[in-house]
């Protein structure tokens, strides 16, 4: 029989990996709380006509990648591309913005789906923890999400990154702006990709960033936004870099940086890993303010902003610059070493005990052979190693190891808990 494999562009987590993923994800978890954000979940499957109004028609996410089938009712139901639609439409739907104050703090995480090329750091199935501040048009709030970034990178002590910043502008800058590239890309449609001559009718503003035509020379000196640009965008991120500064916080304005979604307006930004293992799909962290989402989708005329952060290449980052690799893995604190199959019933009460105390074990049943018990132990890195054999039992002793100093000793059983907690502290 054939083996069935994963889906290409798919991937398991497991073991370290997968004790990675949660560290991550409770890193930014106890982040998001510590800056007012609540959590809130909405579903894989949605509307496919929720993509189309929020991302755009045009843009690549919806051309190129977007998993989209009818169900058995013959609906049109698309996988998630990214968060921030299914948030609006969920408090939209429950008419959230019509019974609480704004602006609302969210916070989410859960897999995304893209039909992408499969390469380091891009998956057709992935993970983003996103965050949104809902119903507010402050400049501080744009440099809170900067800061919540930043703040999380430090934490985990990632650090060979940039910061990249620009203003794109309002709806009504950007009209003025597009048409004016279309005017000058028109000029060089026979030197654009195929890509890029579509979007020169729909969207040239992504020639601006595309991987190839971004490159060239003459799309390096196309008509730039702050030409464009009113008094008040202007303010609004002179106020935003002001800031920054004052914050000590590292940046570069980088007039190409459109994002690939169609609704950001005014200041857009990215962090960008410089580890050339992360090349071509360097982002780590992108987001910015969108001020017409929300009315698109039925709610309310308001202003919001947020970002989203890509799991796996943060923990591709982890790898690279092995800054915590030790710890970002959960250790299990004790494994019991029972020697004796007439004791295992007496070891388990003792390790449900351990376990009440807030002491994490792991044991294996399956051997009394004390070699194979110290390999599970080396196995899975436990800090504390507790024997018991039927001589130490008839004693209501154990012997403890405490395996990063390779010491050992024997205590009462009574005194299990007490030691093992005293020496954890260590």
């Amino acid at each position: 029989m054939n083996k069935i494999e994963k889906i290409r562009g798919t991937f398991d987590l497991l073991d370290d990996d997968a004790q990675k993923f949660l560290f991550v994800i409770n890193i930014l978890t106890s982040l998001s709380y510590q800056y007012g954000f609540n959590p809130i979940f909405t579903p894989i499957l949605e509307n496919t006509n929720l993509f189309l109004r929020s991302i755009g028609e045009e843009t690549d996410v919806v051309n190129k990648e977007l998993y989209t089938f009818l169900d058995r009712s013959n609906r049109s139901i698309s996988l998630r591309p990214e968060g921030t639609a299914s948030v609006l439409r969920s408090l939209i739907e429950t008419k959230y913005f019509s019974i609480k104050q704004t602006p609302f703090k969210y916070f989410y995480y859960g897999p995304m789906f893209r039909y992408e090329r499969p390469q380091a750091g891009r998956q057709r199935q992935f993970h983003q923890f996103g965050i949104e501040i809902l119903g507010t048009n402050s400049y501080l709030d744009a440099v809170e999400v900067v800061l919540f970034s930043v703040t999380f990178l430090n934490s985990i002590k990632i650090t060979n990154y940039k910061l990249l910043i620009n203003n794109i502008g309002g709806i009504e800058t950007r009209k003025k702006w597009i048409q004016e590239l279309k005017k000058y890309f028109s000029k060089y449609q026979n030197q654009l990709t195929e890509d890029s001559k579509r979007r020169l009718k729909t969207n040239p503003l992504r020639i601006l960033d595309d991987k190839v035509d971004g490159t060239k020379e003459f799309v390096k000196k196309a008509p730039k936004i702050d030409q464009f640009l009113n008094d008040e965008e202007k303010k609004y991120f002179k106020n935003i870099t002001n800031l920054l500064n004052k914050l000590s916080i590292k940046y570069t304005i980088d007039s190409t940086l459109v994002r690939g979604l169609d609704y950001y307006t005014n200041f857009v930004f990215e962090i960008v890993s410089k580890n050339k293992e992360l090349s071509g799909q360097s982002t780590l962290i992108g987001g910015g303010k969108y001020d017409e989402l929300t009315q698109e989708l039925g709610g309310p005329d308001i202003s919001c902003i947020g970002l989203a952060i890509g799991i796996e290449r943060i923990m591709i980052c982890l790898n690279i610059e092995n800054k915590i690799i030790d710890e970002t893995v959960m250790k299990s604190q004790v494994c019991f070493c029972c020697l004796n199959e007439n004791l295992f019933d007496n070891c388990k009460i003792l390790e449900t005990k351990l376990r009440n105390d807030g002491i994490s074990c792991i044991s294996n049943y399956n051997t009394t052979k004390l070699p194979k018990l110290f390999k599970y132990a080396k196995q899975n890195r436990v800090q504390v190693v507790v024997i018991i054999g039927e001589k130490e039992f008839k004693q209501n002793k154990v012997i403890i190891k405490n395996q990063t100093t390779m010491e050992q000793k024997t205590v009462g059983i009574k005194d299990l808990s007490k030691t093992i907690l005293a020496l954890l502290k260590k």
